[in-house]
Parts: structure tokens; C-alpha cells; sequence
């Protein structure tokens, strides 16, 4: 009798799920019905309530510089998802002490829960009133069919170094120091010499300079020997003779988010995410990508992507190397996910089918003629599918990826299996490391710029191949001087002193006033994506100048007043 109970409890389980279709994907659904009872599937358990983006931005309006935005909208996600998870995550605790369920991980970055677990506990989550969407957390190989072959030790810089003008940014002082970059990757060969005097210090907690979310641990050796070839265009000192980092002094996190097999999926990504996010990385570089994502998983990719954007931070990703397979890869699934997440800013040529943005800069690979080789994966992609609706696709024109590229042909950089070595490698892995450095030698000389800032201008500055942006080569080839030069344009906090300011807001009237000890010759106003929306030339006023804000929307603004012996810039909140 006991048997037939535990068999007719199972059925009605079971008949529940499948009329939740919208909540067990239909990959994770096929597992379901070909495993045994007893048998744990890796899932991802999203929940249906998420931080609503004005709710983070509200709590993140006040922060002093982009450092304490990051901290506070960590802080703020991690508050959230702690609350909002404690009934889903009781259960499982329940199921884990019955031996149902086991390496259970919370995600704040995506409010969600990964762990493994029977197929009974997923049927009973399935009806659960908090649950979003179960899916299977797939373990695919996340990188892409790239070979290696030895390169002779050559003194100097490496080709695409002075491709895109990195050297030509050293020589105005700008290294990449103080800028920590995350490689979520296979690891690294932290013992290379080119590497081992520019790891992140973890101090005692984390004394592999990084962290493993993959097994949950320390270890950090590059088993699939991939990393360590990123991390080395990032930031290789050329210890061992070649130059090969684009920001030689930035500090590099590594962050191991596979087996040593290279395979990982949406769950591990966002970990290694949320570990580099939680210790202060500035920018992400994520050669990887998911191949046939499930809808759940993109949508899981995405918000995790967004939610890195409002911390503050970019993320330079790989498009992927499946150009040439458009049998098994087709337009618009060509690009892999996380790679098809919008960007941070939306390019003119993009409006006219605009949507949602993320941390997310999508880089394609070209070779040293500036031409694109078959394998770099293409654009349009489209979200049209999935919750967030956007970026329809045929007959409208979809998301345009990548949004720029860089070298990816015969890339020379450390090799993971000695210390002192170096190989050459091709990929689109290979183009969005040059970015990431990129983007760190622009942090350098502002540490204020926002995402959006950052692609704004590499995509302005990147040297055009072709009219508009397109699908194959995105803007144009990266160029790290013209970026960097541009960095001066956007407005952030990053200005000399040439005289005091004091800014506070009248309740009032709704005024600013500004009190300065010089003659102001020249007054500007500018929203946080460096857009000038109030500008005073003709007069020439002391001691106080009154600006009307009551037409400007609550929200970060940057005050820059000219004098005669410099200028002056200071960050102001209108609530």
C-alpha cells in the first residue's frame, strides 16, 4: 500500500509539472522523463521576483563615485534576493537533509538557485508560487574549436599591441594601473612569469588571486589552457621577453567558471560574475559562450548582464567562433549568449529597432588587413522570444552584434603549460581581451566613466570598416589611443582643482547654487552620459551663479565652471 501511495503522489507531481509548461524548460523536461528517481539534475531555479531597475538605480543615486555604486548595488541585490528566497530555499534545505537536493548555491545577481536535485523535487518546485522558470543547467563546453601553436620568443611588443595603439596610450602614462580586470575563463597558469606580479590580491580568503565557481573552491590552474592566453593579452608584463598585455599594469582576477574540460553553463557564468563583482573588479572579460542557450538561460544571462551594468561595470565579451556554421548555428542564434546581450549604449544606426541595455560589449575578431576572418560569429540576434521582447528580428533588423573588434588572427600570448613560454591562438577569445584592456586603460584615466560612456566611445573612436555599423565588424576596429584621448570629452570626476566649490540644493525654488572664490568665465551642466544640457559663456559672474534645475529630471548631473587659471568639475544629485 505504502508503494502504491509514494507512485500515485509522483503521478499527480508529475501531472502538475507538465501543466507548467512555462516553468520547467522543455530541455530540462526531456532529462526529467529519461532519468531515474533517485538521479540529481543540475538546475537553475529562477524566481518571478526580480529588483526592478528604478527600485536599484534609486538606492544607487547618492553614491559618491562608481566604486560605491558598485558596493551598494551588490549590497542592495544581495538584501533583496535573501529575502525574497527564503521559502524556495527552506525547501530545498529540507530536501538536502533527506539527501534530495545538494550543492545548493543562492545567486543575488539573478535572484535564482542552482543545485542539484531528484526530478520529484523539481515537479514540487514547479508549482511553487515564487518560482519563475527550472531549467537545466547544462554543462556545454563554453569555449569554441581554437588551436595553439608555439611562438618563438621574440623581443618587443606583440603585432596586435600596436595594432590598436596601445603602446602609443603608455607613452602618455596610461598602463592600465589601479584597474582590476576578472578573466572568467578555464583559470591561469598563475606561476607564468608575465602574470604572477599583476594577480589580484586576495589576501588569506582567496590566496589564488581568484576563485573557482565552478567546484566551488580555489582552485584556479588553467586545466583547459585557455585563460591563461586571455589573461596574458590583458595584462602580460612581458617578463619573459614579449610584450603581449594591451594594459600591462592592470591587475587580473581570475575566476575559473569551467571543468578542466571547458564545460560550464548559466549558473557557474553568473557566480563567477557575482565573485568578481562582490571583490571590486572593474571590468569583466568573458571569452565564453553558450551553445543552443534555453530560453530560461539567455533570460538568466541577461539579467545578470543588466544588473552588472547598473553596478557600474562593462564587460568586453567574445561573440563566438561558429561563423562558418550556419547549418547548425543560423542567424540570429549564430552569437552565443552571453555575447548577444544589448550593450550599454544604443548606436544610432541600432534606434530604429532599439531595446533594453546591459553591461555587455559584443567583440568580433579581425585579422591584421582589418578583415574579417569566416569563423567570428554574426549578428543580427534577437530577444524576441524570450520575457524581455525586444530586438525583433525579421522582417526588423535585430540586435546588431558585435558592436566592435579586434584582432583575433595568430594572437601571441602566454602559454598555460610553462611558466615562461608563450603560443599563438586565433578566436574571437583572442579579440575580447585587447578590449577589455582597452577599456582598462580608459579607467585608468577615469575611473568615473560609466558602461555606457565606455562603449559610446570605443564604438565612436573604433576605426570604421565599413558605412554603417554592421553585423560582421560591428563599429570598426578597436583603437586604444583614439579612445583614450576621447576619455576627455565625457564628463566624470577625474578633473584638477583649480579653485573650491560647494554645491548644495535649494528646497525652495529647486536651484543650485554653486559659491566659488574666482571669476567663472564659462558654466556647463551634463547628464551622466556626458550629454551637455546647460552651457553660459557671455557672462562673467563671482562669488554666486544661480542654475534653474527645475526642468531637468532627478538624478546624477555634472557641473563644470571654467575661470581663467583652469576649470573645476563636481558630481551633484537632483532628487
Amino acid at each position: 500500500m505504502k508503494r502504491l501511495f509514494t507512485f500515485l503522489l509522483v503521478c499527480m507531481l508529475v501531472g502538475d509539472a507538465f501543466g507548467q509548461t512555462n516553468v520547467i524548460d522543455d530541455r530540462l523536461q526531456n532529462v526529467l522523463t529519461q532519468s531515474d528517481d533517485n538521479v540529481k539534475i543540475s538546475v537553475n531555479i529562477i524566481l518571478k521576483s526580480q529588483m526592478d531597475s528604478d527600485d536599484l538605480k534609486a538606492q544607487t543615486r547618492n553614491a559618491a563615485n562608481r566604486k560605491e555604486r558598485q558596493a551598494t548595488t551588490v549590497e542592495e541585490l544581495k538584501k533583496y534576493s535573501e529575502k525574497s528566497q527564503r521559502d524556495v530555499l527552506s525547501l530545498l534545505k529540507a530536501e538536502e537533509r533527506n539527501n534530495s537536493a545538494a550543492e545548493i548555491r543562492c545567486h543575488w545577481l539573478v535572484n535564482a538557485i542552482s543545485c542539484v536535485t531528484t526530478k520529484e523535487v523539481i515537479y514540487q518546485l514547479s508549482s511553487h508560487p515564487d518560482v519563475a522558470a527550472i531549467t537545466y543547467d547544462e554543462p556545454q563546453n563554453l569555449f569554441w574549436n581554437e588551436t595553439s601553436e608555439p611562438a618563438e620568443l621574440e623581443r618587443g611588443k606583440t603585432q596586435n599591441i600596436t595594432h590598436v595603439n596601445a603602446d602609443d596610450v603608455w607613452n602618455l602614462g596610461y598602463t592600465g594601473k589601479g584597474v582590476v580586470v576578472a578573466v572568467l575563463d578555464t583559470g591561469a597558469n598563475t606561476e607564468h612569469a608575465d602574470l604572477k606580479d599583476n594577480l589580484w590580491d586576495g589576501g588569506e580568503e582567496y590566496p589564488n588571486h581568484g576563485y573557482n565557481t565552478f567546484d566551488n573552491n580555489h582552485e584556479v590552474n588553467d586545466g583547459f589552457e585557455h585563460g591563461t592566453h586571455c589573461a596574458g593579452i590583458i595584462g602580460g608584463t612581458g617578463a619573459s621577453g614579449t610584450q603581449t598585455g594591451i594594459a600591462p599594469d592592470a591587475k587580473l582576477m581570475i575566476v575559473k567558471v569551467v571543468d578542466n574540460a571547458g564545460s560550464g553553463g548559466a549558473g557557474t557564468i553568473v557566480a563567477g560574475m557575482e565573485f568578481a563583482l562582490e571583490h571590486g573588479a572593474d571590468v569583466l572579460n568573458m571569452s565564453l559562450g553558450i551553445p543552443f542557450s534555453s530560453t530560461s538561460s539567455r533570460e538568466m544571462l541577461r539579467e545578470a548582464c543588466e544588473n552588472t551594468m547598473e553596478a557600474g561595470v562593462s564587460a568586453a565579451v567574445a561573440v563566438g567562433n561558429d561563423g562558418q556554421l550556419q547549418i547548425s548555428f543560423p542567424v540570429p542564434n549564430n552569437v552565443r549568449v552571453p555575447g548577444g546581450c544589448p550593450p550599454p549604449w544604443i548606436h544610432p544606426d541600432q534606434e530604429t529597432n532599439a531595446g533594453g541595455t546591459s553591461c555587455c560589449i559584443a567583440v568580433g575578431a579581425i585579422d591584421y588587413s582589418n578583415e574579417r576572418p569566416p569563423f567570428s560569429s554574426y549578428g543580427p540576434f534577437t530577444w524576441q522570444d524570450t520575457q524581455y521582447g525586444d530586438y525583433p528580428y525579421n522582417p526588423e533588423m535585430g540586435l546588431i552584434r558585435p558592436d566592435l573588434c579586434a584582432p583575433g588572427v595568430g594572437i601571441v600570448s602566454c602559454n598555460p603549460k610553462n611558466n615562461n613560454g608563450y603560443v599563438t591562438m586565433e578566436g574571437t577569445s583572442q579579440a575580447a581581451p585587447c578590449v577589455a584592456g582597452v577599456i582598462a586603460l580608459m579607467l585608468e584615466k577615469n575611473p568615473e566613466l560609466t558602461p555606457a560612456d565606455i562603449c559610446r566611445i570605443l564604438e565612436t573612436t573604433a576605426v570604421k570598416l565599413s558605412d554603417n555599423k554592421s553585423n560582421y565588424t560591428g563599429s570598426g576596429c578597436v583603437d586604444a589611443l583614439a579612445a583614450v584621448n576621447a576619455v576627455n570629452e565625457v564628463i566624470g570626476m577625474e578633473t584638477v582643482m583649480a579653485s573650491s566649490l560647494h554645491v548644495y540644493p535649494n528646497p525652495v525654488n529647486d536651484n543650485l547654487y554653486l559659491e566659488v572664490d574666482d571669476d567663472i568665465k564659462e558654466v556647463s551642466v551634463y547628464n551622466i552620459t556626458g550629454t551637455m544640457l546647460y552651457n553660459e559663456q557671455s557672462a562673467i559672474y563671482n562669488e554666486q551663479l544661480t542654475i534653474d534645475l527645475s526642468n531637468f529630471d532627478n538624478g546624477i548631473y555634472f557641473v563644470k565652471i571654467k575661470f581663467d587659471s583652469g576649470e573645476i568639475l563636481k558630481k551633484i544629485v537632483k532628487q
